[in-house]
């Protein structure tokens, strides 16, 4: 079944580009004609064998009918970005269809308010530092300095949070 797949393969191998087809039913006869559509199309001096030669030359007809459609793709490219039609790119009409994204104006604040424990406006080396080693120090369990693998992998610690009250529904009478 594998040679028959890979003969149908070589005589009816299609561009890569090519989008996958939706999967219906498919009868043994409608599987038998392709084939032989195939294999008649291998055979070119149709003495009902496959020779090296005419396998070779399917293969080289496959692969002509896929370089030119690569050569499409790549001209049609080439087309879209050579936008004044000069035969050329310039920097400018590359630049104008392949930009580089822009820098977003930053904001300092979220990283301020994260790590300016003391709210001066700026962050020392100590609170710098400070978050990663109190974490550090609640995931080290044995606290013997070292985080073990197994420290490593287990859970990590959560911040606390404050208790939420469920308020009681008013009694009436």
């Amino acid at each position: 079944m594998l040679a028959v797949a890979a003969l149908s393969g070589i005589a009816g191998a299609q561009p890569a580009a090519k989008p996958a087809e939706e999967t219906k039913p498919v009868t043994r006869l409608a599987i038998s004609d392709k084939l032989n559509s195939d294999y008649a199309d291998l055979d070119a001096d149709k003495d009902g064998k496959a020779t090296a030669e005419e396998i070779n030359a399917r293969l080289v007809k496959t692969a002509e009918a896929d370089l030119a459609v690569l050569k499409k793709v790549r001209d049609d490219s080439f087309a879209k970005l050579d936008t004044n039609g000069d035969g050329s790119i310039s920097k400018a009409e590359f630049e104008a269809k392949a930009p580089l994204p822009t820098i977003k104006e930053p904001n300092a604040q979220p990283f301020l308010d994260r790590f300016d424990s003391n709210k001066d406006g700026s962050i020392s080396q100590d609170e710098f530092r400070a978050p990663t080693l109190a974490n550090f120090e609640k995931i080290d369990a044995n606290k013997d300095g070292t985080l073990s693998v197994a420290e490593q992998k287990g859970p990590r610690p959560t911040a606390k949070k404050k208790p939420t009250f469920k308020s009681t529904p008013a009694i009436t009478r």
